[in-house]
């Protein structure tokens, strides 16, 4: 385990626990400002970009307020990997995937990137083998069967291959998290690595609506209701791109990563409450076993 993960185990400040509720709030309305703008007509690669320009905008004008330049071409590595595992592939997936899933449904694969994040910190040699933290990968990887194969778990079987889809994006934030224990330096500055990764999200998505030829602009009023889910959606986006590096820094991946749990639940409620959303016995059954899984990888065997 390298010196840069050795704070995984230490207990969490009051900051990071507050930033932890925050950053999982925030997750859990990506989807429900994805939604609404794509159930309004708002074209999904148009969103992407709009929601990652903007927040570029946010965060540059901040980095300018306390003198810290928003790009750093020394940490470009880090910008172009992480805008695209954790913002352009996501958010593409999950804008084009909202509108044909339940959010709550979509709520549950955020909650496997932390199994998912430790595959891949043994192939990466961030971790080590812990039979418990296997066991809790099964788990998991069972509580996703209970999604996918069972017809009686989504409203509509038309639904599984988007659902597959869906689960795309969990690996893409666990290849992101990965990413930033590894490439970002210690004492780096959190607002500026969310400013370069928002700017080159912002740029990649501009290429790809040149590609595609798939253009929207606002209206003069900014008033309809998917315009203004989109001007939450760039406020939301860059604060939750400065807690993920700001709350790695402070906390690690480990606890970091419980963040997808709190999402989980605050996504299935949202789902209720907001969207009216009907979940079967099998999501429940798959929800219960996701938590299982969560508890074995984070809190019973935790990094020392």
């Amino acid at each position: 385990m390298s010196e840069k993960n050795a704070n995984i185990s230490n207990t969490p400040s009051l900051i990071s626990i507050i930033m932890l509720l925050l950053l999982g709030l925030s997750f859990a309305l990506v989807l429900v400002f994805n939604r609404i703008a794509t159930e309004n007509s708002i074209p999904f690669i148009p969103l992407v970009f709009w929601q990652s320009f903007g927040a570029a905008i946010i965060l540059a004008f901040i980095s300018f307020i306390y003198g810290v330049s928003p790009l750093n071409f020394s940490n470009f590595r880090v910008y172009a990997v992480t805008g695209l595992l954790n913002l352009t592939i996501p958010y593409l997936i999950f804008t084009f995937v909202a509108p044909k899933v339940p959010s709550s449904i979509l709520s549950i694969g955020l909650s496997l990137i932390p199994v998912t994040t430790y595959c891949l910190a043994l192939i990466t040699r961030l971790d080590k083998f812990r039979l418990l933290r296997i066991f809790g990968i099964l788990i998991g990887l069972f509580g996703v069967l209970f999604i996918i194969l069972p017809e009686a778990s989504l409203p509509s079987p038309e639904m599984t291959p988007w659902v597959i889809l869906g689960f795309l994006a969990p690996l893409s934030y666990a290849l992101n998290t990965i990413c930033v224990a590894m490439l970002t330096p210690p004492n780096g500055n959190s607002i500026q690595f969310a400013a370069g990764l928002t700017i080159i999200g912002a740029v990649s998505m501009m290429i790809v609506m040149f590609i595609t030829g798939e253009w929207w602009i606002f209206t003069d009023n900014f008033s309809t209701k998917g315009e203004i889910s989109i001007l939450c959606a760039m406020a939301n986006n860059a604060l939750a791109f400065y807690l993920i590096f700001e709350l790695i820094k402070r906390a690690g991946p480990v606890y970091f990563s419980m963040v997808n749990y709190l999402a989980t639940l605050v996504g299935i409620g949202i789902g209720f409450i907001y969207f009216n959303d009907t979940l079967s016995l099998w999501v429940w059954v798959s929800l219960i076993l996701i938590s299982i899984s969560l508890i074995l990888v984070n809190i019973i065997t935790p990094d020392k």
